[in-house]
């Protein structure tokens, strides 16, 4: 993996990363989630407590307080919405890490080069966990009574859970650090750019589940 980012045409692939999860992040939003983002309105944070539900009774609660048509709005945003904007966001950090990782050398660059991945995980069972949340509540906006299997919210808010793992924990660990550690080595306009731009997207990675995750429980 470190060789991958000592290769003449890495810097090229990490921006061109940034680009494409510039856009696909932009896509989802503006264009795949805006519609059902306005029917769903304010109340889009407690779709955390969804992907934290881990059980069938909380799970239940939670999504049939939403009215029918903000339940069939969820579901929208979980597909195709979020399946899209998952791979913006894990594209997207996954470059920036990246690059901030190839201005460092030693064990900063040998760290980097494997936590970089931590964000397309992140997307990958972020893409899971939509699948399972999709099931549920499919089901449950047929049939309000219906008996969810337990195994379903459990393997969601498990995925979920590891997504924030990588997503808000390991990533924002070693990138903040590496900043950190790359301005007492380069203060050039180029690299500031890159240390302002990461850092920015590192800590909204920190500060949304800290602000969503706690009142779930």
């Amino acid at each position: 993996m470190q060789a991958l980012l000592r290769m003449p045409q890495a810097l090229w692939l990490l921006w061109l990363m940034v680009v494409a999860g510039l856009a696909i992040f932009g896509f989802a939003i503006g264009v795949l989630m805006l519609p059902a983002s306005a029917v769903v309105g304010d109340r889009l944070p407690e779709m955390t407590c969804l992907q934290m539900a881990f059980t069938p009774g909380r799970f239940t609660e939670v999504f049939l307080s939403f009215s029918e048509a903000q339940r069939a709005a969820i579901l929208n945003l979980l597909l195709p919405g979020d399946f899209v904007f998952a791979w913006g966001y894990g594209l997207l950090l996954a470059g920036l890490t990246g690059l901030v990782a190839m201005r460092l050398s030693g064990q900063w660059l040998r760290v980097g080069a494997v936590v970089m991945w931590m964000p397309l995980l992140a997307s990958l069972l972020d893409c899971i966990e939509n699948i399972f949340l999709y099931a549920i509540g499919t089901q449950l906006l047929a049939d309000p009574a219906s008996v969810v299997a337990p195994a379903l919210p459990l393997l969601a808010s498990i995925a979920a859970t590891a997504k924030y793992a990588a997503l808000s924990v390991i990533t924002p660990a070693y990138g903040l650090s590496a900043i950190f550690r790359g301005l007492l080595l380069d203060r050039s306009l180029s690299a500031l750019f890159l240390y302002l731009l990461a850092s920015l997207l590192l800590l909204s990675m920190v500060l949304r589940p800290l602000q969503q995750i706690p009142p779930c429980f």
